[in-house]
């Protein structure tokens, strides 16, 4: 699908985003998300609406069903949350330093979640 790819590259890019960054909140490698924009390989469900509403855009726009990027229209599983708004679109005015301790931040909490079930799960 190449519009997809594309249209995943050119929403990342508006976004402010670079790959890495993309990638780290996605929680996807960067050599997947690599692969989405260079057509190399699709995403599936799930991660296409995270990346839809981490860029701000439709799902029907990424998949080449809609001319507009709008994201007011039903492909978009939740709105997204005060705190999410907050952090993406505040994400451009950070520098690199202050982009890479949020994403540190970030990489801990979800670390020490995924710790926290593993354990929850090995006492069941």
């Amino acid at each position: 699908m190449k519009i997809l790819s594309q249209r995943l590259r050119e929403a990342r890019e508006k976004a402010g985003l670079k790959q890495i960054e993309a990638s780290k909140l996605l929680g996807i490698s960067n050599g997947t998300l690599s692969g989405y924009e260079r057509e190399y390989r699709d995403p599936d469900t799930d991660t296409l609406h995270k990346m839809a509403n981490l860029y701000g855009v439709s799902v029907d726009w990424l998949l080449g069903k809609s001319m507009s990027p709008s994201t007011k229209d039903t492909s978009r599983p939740e709105p997204m949350s005060e705190q999410d708004t907050l952090m993406f679109h505040n994400w451009k005015r950070m520098t690199e330093d202050e982009k890479e301790e949020a994403l540190n931040v970030i990489q801990y909490i979800l670390y020490r979640k995924k710790t926290n079930n593993d354990n929850a799960n090995q006492n069941d």
